[in-house]
C-alpha cells in the first residue's frame, strides 16, 4: 500500500486536476482523500463518473491526530491512498508528510510558486529527518505549462536544481476543466488525448516510484 499526498503551500497549481487524474489511471485499487477545505476533488466526484471514491475530509490543524486515523483507515485493504492536501503551512502539512509514502508536488512556471516550492520542499526535508526512513519520497511535477512561453520552456530544468526527482510535465488544458465539468477523468472524458497521454506519463512515475515503497 502506498499514500501518496499532493502538497504545495500555494493554491492554483492544479494539485486537484492531478489527483483525480493519477487516481483515474491507479482505479480500481485506490482512494481519493480530499483534504482541501475548497473541496474541488469532492465536487469533481458529485456526479458518480469516476471510477474510485472521493472521501471528503478537511484537514485543519484542530483536527490533526483524528484526520491521521481516519487516513490510515481509508487505506486499509487498498494499493493506493491519494491525498489532495490544502495549500498550506504548519501542522497540518506536516501531518500528511509524516503518514505518506510519496509527496508529489505540482508547480506551474511562475515566481511565486517556486517561492512556494521552496518551502514545501523544506518541509519534506523536515519531514525526512523526523521520520529517519528517507521518507517521504518526493516528485516536482511541472503543472499547467504552456511551453510557448519562456517560463514554461524553462521549469523542468529549474526544478531539476531542487535535487529531487521530476517528473513528466502537464500542460495547461482546456480538457482538463471540461472534465471537471463533466465529472470524469480525462481518461474516460478524452481518452487517447494528449491530456490523457501525459497523465499516464506521469502516473507510470508515480507507479515505479511506489515500487520502492
Amino acid at each position: 500500500m502506498a499514500i501518496i499526498a499532493l502538497a504545495n503551500l500555494k493554491g492554483g497549481v492544479g494539485k486537484s486536476t492531478l489527483a483525480v487524474n493519477v487516481a483515474g489511471v491507479l482505479a480500481p485499487s485506490v482512494a481519493v482523500i480530499d483534504a482541501d477545505p475548497q473541496a474541488t476533488a469532492t465536487a469533481w466526484a458529485e456526479a458518480g463518473n469516476l471510477p474510485f471514491p472521493v472521501i471528503e475530509s478537511p484537514l485543519t490543524g484542530d483536527n490533526v491526530k483524528a484526520w491521521i486515523a481516519a487516513a490510515l483507515a481509508e487505506a486499509e485493504g487498498r494499493k493506493f491512498l491519494v491525498i489532495d492536501l490544502p495549500p498550506m503551512l504548519g501542522d497540518a502539512t506536516a501531518a500528511a508528510l509524516a503518514i505518506c509514502d510519496l509527496a508529489v508536488v505540482p508547480v506551474s512556471p511562475s515566481g511565486a510558486d517556486l517561492r512556494a516550492t521552496n518551502r514545501a520542499v523544506d518541509l519534506i526535508g523536515q519531514a525526512r529527518a523526523q521520520r529517519g526512513t528517507g521518507k517521504p519520497y518526493a516528485l516536482l511535477v511541472p503543472s499547467k505549462v504552456d511551453r510557448r512561453t519562456a517560463a514554461g520552456a524553462e521549469i523542468e530544468a529549474i526544478l531539476h536544481d531542487y535535487g529531487e526527482p521530476v517528473g513528466p510535465g502537464i500542460s495547461q488544458r482546456i480538457a482538463h476543466a471540461d472534465a471537471f465539468s463533466a465529472g470524469q477523468w480525462i481518461g474516460d472524458y478524452a481518452k487517447g488525448s494528449a491530456g490523457h497521454a501525459e497523465i499516464k506519463a506521469l502516473a507510470s512515475v508515480i507507479k515505479r516510484l511506489a515500487g520502492k515503497i
